[in-house]
């Protein structure tokens, strides 16, 4: 996807994100194949209460993910009750500015509510994931076209812990849960895409690479009993010093593609917890390194779309979790706290016109 006229890349050059989106007329055609839709996960607090995140989510937008108000706990309050209110107040405001919507997540073993635990039997178990996802995606039939059926299932360090995770899910009915929920969500939806989705698949080292190869055994597993998978979602929260290891992409995007399954972006931002305190150095080395690993993917394949987990760097889960000891505010997104785009945004731009 790399463009060999500069004159293309000096015109996109200055522009925002919102204004890249769209091709410049001397653009040839293959850069139109290569654009990439950019999305956005969007939390109901700042959607609410702040309306310049609300007009960042329109200008740059093609995709709005509601980033938790369609987790279990979100939508499931009492064990017999569900609760759209919140999810629906996104997926409206999606609509209506012409956004496309994700869905995320159906089965996940964290962001599940209280009264889940009070289920201890398989046979429980197996009834209650079923009717969440056919009462969660009939419910969004033809307004979500794409969803994270399964997060996070495979375990942090395989070598160490296994291939699965210990979770609700998995100790009462093995990986079984797995085959359920993609079987379930294209019976209730037979023309989403459905997609599995996990962190740490793009980086150097034995525990990064067995995670893709135990990844792509269980998208074999699913094809091989005719249960419908079409894209692997890599989170993609990447780490400034780690590296990224484009072989190991590219023989893993290959592999899927050979199976007939995509590829997403589904969470990305730049933990940048350990990068020097200088804020112009800092955001080059982000944007650096998110090409870098947006280079590594695209050039094994076309990317169905770049999700980045929220927009501004005034919101975002990373300083609760990686906050710098030098006490500066984190910069992970592609939006500074004042809503100026940042050189991330200037990356994520070109890749969305074709010109990564």
């Amino acid at each position: 996807m790399h463009s060999s006229q500069p004159s293309r890349r000096a015109a996109l050059a200055g522009l925002g994100a919102g204004a890249a989106a769209t091709l410049l007329p001397s653009q040839d055609a293959q850069a139109q194949r290569n654009a990439i839709r950019y999305g956005v996960a969007a939390m109901k607090e700042n959607f609410n209460e702040d309306p310049l995140y609300r007009d960042a989510l329109v200008k740059y937008c093609d995709i709005i993910v509601p980033m938790n108000d369609l987790k279990w706990e979100a939508l499931r309050p009492a064990r017999g009750q569900f609760n759209y209110t919140d999810a629906d107040r996104t997926i409206q405001f999606a609509q209506s500015n012409g956004k496309s919507v994700r869905g995320h997540t159906l089965c996940w073993y964290n962001a599940l509510p209280n009264w889940v635990k009070s289920i201890t039997t398989a046979r429980e178990a197996e009834a209650e994931l079923r009717n969440h996802i056919e009462q969660v995606v009939d419910n969004y039939r033809g307004k979500i076209p794409s969803w994270d059926v399964v997060n996070e299932a495979i375990s942090h360090d395989t070598a160490k812990q296994g291939v699965w995770r210990n979770t609700f899910w998995q100790n009462l009915l093995g990986e079984r849960h797995i085959e359920i929920a993609f079987a379930t969500a294209a019976k209730a939806d037979p023309k989403a895409q459905l997609v599995y989705n996990d962190y740490d698949l793009e980086n150097t080292g034995e525990r990064e690479s067995l995670r893709r190869q135990h990844t792509l055994a269980l998208v074999r597993r699913l094809k091989d009993k005719n249960i419908p998978i079409h894209a692997v979602g890599f989170q993609a929260h990447l780490y400034a010093e780690r590296t990224i290891d484009p072989d190991g992409i590219a023989r893993f995007v290959k592999d899927l593609r050979a199976l007939d399954v995509a590829v997403l972006v589904t969470e990305l931002d730049l933990i940048d917890w350990r990068l020097p305190a200088a804020t112009a150095e800092r955001d080059a080395t982000a944007a650096r390194h998110v090409k870098t690993f947006l280079s590594a993917l695209s050039d094994a394949g076309p990317v169905d779309s770049i999700i980045t987990w929220g927009i501004t760097d005034r919101y975002s889960w990373i300083p609760e979790h990686f906050k710098r000891r030098d006490g500066l505010p984190n910069r992970p997104l592609p939006l500074d706290e004042n809503y100026k785009p940042k050189p991330f945004m200037d990356v994520i731009s070109k890749f969305r016109a074709g010109l990564g």
